[in-house]
């Protein structure tokens, strides 16, 4: 069988967070997991903002039933055509990213500078 470019994504991917690839036939949502992430992989020529944000979310809420809890990431590839490089997305939503980086400032509770005083 022919080696399909999205499995071959899903491999570099799973490759770039130190794991590898689960085989199609898992049945399960999860592409790779590592012992410091769980990620799905989407190979695709066209992916709405939508569609993104309800697989980061996904990705978040699996990695969080994880023991112990790991940080979920999507990674988008799109897919240009035959010669068209793209660059390889990592997406993970707020929620995530705060896990990561430890005490980072709430963008909604912190004054605006730049806001008119009365």
């Amino acid at each position: 069988m022919a080696d399909r470019p999205w499995k071959a994504e899903e491999r570099r991917a799973a490759a770039l967070f130190g794991g590898t690839r689960f085989p199609g036939n898992a049945g399960g949502a999860l592409d790779f997991e590592t012992p410091g992430y769980v990620g799905q992989v989407k190979h695709r020529r066209v992916l709405s903002l939508a569609q993104v944000e309800m697989l980061a979310v996904e990705m978040e809420h699996l990695g969080g039933r994880r023991t112990p809890p790991k940080p979920g990431v999507l990674v988008v590839k799109r897919r240009a055509g035959r010669g068209q490089p793209t660059p390889r997305l990592i997406v993970v939503t707020e929620a995530v990213w705060r896990g990561l980086h430890g005490a980072v400032p709430d963008p909604d509770s912190t004054p605006n500078p730049e806001a008119p005083t009365a």
